[in-house]
């Protein structure tokens, strides 16, 4: 028996964590109004945080329990009301709080799985009650504990961990027991879709419309948003990589479902603190604009026009001075030398800033040397001096770091506006690139700068774009013209 006093109010606080299974808010509130009839009190306000976890790792503050404070602090609590001890908090520091203002204006505390109530004001209920409090703490470290230790174990041996993502599929035995992740068949290819288009400089919000036209949603059913798809592709499991407490710590045991490097490219991009949506509209379809500096005014910049009725003409225009030119003309003369440039060998050169500092030297270094002791075991195991499984793991080892020298190498030497651009297969692109995309590779390649024409005439002159450089570059391209017997 509780040993209550007839007709006293109890007020309820439940809660449940979203691991709680079978201890549901509905079933604290059957199981406390049962107990409370039995025991002749009466239900009086009832607080209730369902999928709200209380320990010391909850990302989300319960607004039923602030409300139940307030309530306690009234002063119009007679009796608190808990399903358990851990129902009130895992947090120590909270459950004493808790208790001590209950203590403090001697509101009894009723716990149903102990059938009893306490009267924190009594030095041997507080006791109890405060130990209550150790237990469900300590409960909640421990589980945190084999979490995070299946969580390190999952890690170090390339297995997922946590629910099943996006665009893959898990296989058990007959047992129930994991086997390997692969690829979803009808998940994956959409996927690399994103990834692709991103790099391709389609806008989130044009890839998630394709999608929902095409009837595609996402796991729960619901339609896709930009923002969800750009929560999904930073994902570096689509890559094949094992992300533990924010650490790349090594490749993941199934097979990447997307291309590593476009993966990178998208993620850079995604990234960039500058990003802007690209669109295909009009307003972008002279990739020209505002990547043009006007010879006389030079700090202005030509913008598209359209002039003319009968027959509508497409030109730049210098807002400054007025100058004109074609501008079927001057895209097909820079998309000329432009695609003539980025097929060299060394296009890759013409993204880099080289600087010799010691930040840079530091990582070109390291890079060497790291490549240096991989080449030093691959001769090793050429020379059957290593066993191959000895060489497979000292590989596996420096891989990583290896990408990870590389990585730090090309942030220190590709400035951030150019990390997600690529010389790879741009010539074949080109015709299919966006725009906007268009005009970045432009504006990061090259200083564009046009003179007025020296004389009138049908076609253009290359000459007036003689004072224009490669970014970087001390010649201008009338020097490189000239010192290759080239005519502009």
């Amino acid at each position: 028996m509780l040993h209550s006093h007839d007709g006293e109010v109890v007020d309820l606080y439940l809660r449940k964590s979203t691991k709680d299974e079978g201890r549901s808010v509905k079933r604290q509130l059957a199981e406390l109004t049962e107990g409370a009839e039995r025991e002749d009190l009466r239900i009086g306000r009832v607080f209730a945080d369902p999928d709200f976890s209380a320990s010391r790792f909850a990302k989300r503050a319960r607004p039923d329990f602030a409300a139940l404070l307030e309530h306690i602090r009234s002063g119009a609590c007679q009796v608190l009301g808990l399903f358990e001890g851990s129902r009130g908090s895992r947090k120590l520091g909270e459950w004493v709080a808790l208790i001590d203002e209950c203590r403090d204006r001697r509101i009894r505390i009723w716990i149903w799985t102990d059938e009893r109530i306490y009267r924190p004001w009594r030095t041997n209920d507080y006791d109890t009650l405060a130990r209550v409090g150790v237990q469900s703490a300590t409960e909640s470290n421990l589980l945190s504990d084999r979490v995070l230790s299946g969580k390190r174990k999952a890690a170090r041996e390339g297995k997922p961990s946590g629910r099943l993502q996006y665009g893959f599929t898990r296989v058990y035995d007959e047992k129930g027991r994991f086997v390997r992740q692969e690829a979803h068949p009808e998940q994956a290819p959409v996927v690399r879709e994103m990834v692709r288009r991103i790099t391709e400089g389609d806008s989130l919000a044009t890839i998630a419309r394709d999608l929902n036209e095409r009837g595609l949603t996402m796991p729960g059913g619901a339609p896709w948003a930009g923002r969800f798809i750009r929560q999904m592709v930073l994902r570096p499991s689509y890559a094949g990589r094992i992300v533990h407490q924010g650490q790349d710590v090594g490749p993941a045991s199934w097979t990447p479902i997307v291309d590593v490097g476009q993966w990178r490219k998208a993620v850079a991009l995604l990234t960039r603190p500058e990003r802007r949506t690209t669109t295909r509209g009009t307003a972008l379809a002279h990739w020209l604009t505002n990547a043009v500096a006007c010879g006389t005014c030079r700090t202005t910049k030509l913008r598209a026009r359209t002039g003319g009725t009968k027959r509508p003409r497409v030109t730049y225009q210098c807002d400054g001075c007025g100058m004109v030119v074609s501008a079927v003309a001057l895209e097909d003369f820079v998309e000329k030398v432009l695609l003539a440039r980025l097929g060299r060998p060394d296009a890759a050169a013409l993204l880099t800033r080289r600087t010799d500092d010691a930040a840079t030297r530091a990582a070109e270094k390291e890079l060497e040397e790291l490549k240096g002791q991989l080449d030093e075991w691959k001769a090793l195991a050429k020379a059957r001096k290593v066993s191959p499984a000895s060489f497979a793991e000292f590989e596996a080892d420096l891989l990583p770091q290896i990408e990870r020298a590389e990585e730090k190498l090309r942030r220190l030497t590709v400035p951030p506006e150019n990390a997600d651009l690529s010389m790879a297969g741009v010539p074949a692109r080109w015709p299919g690139l966006p725009a906007e995309l268009k005009r970045r590779y432009v504006r990061a390649l090259t200083e564009l700068v046009v003179h007025p024409a020296a004389r009138r005439g049908p076609v253009f002159d290359p000459a007036r774009l003689g004072a224009s450089r490669w970014t970087g570059d001390a010649l201008t391209w009338a020097e490189h013209w000239e010192a290759e017997g080239l005519t502009a």
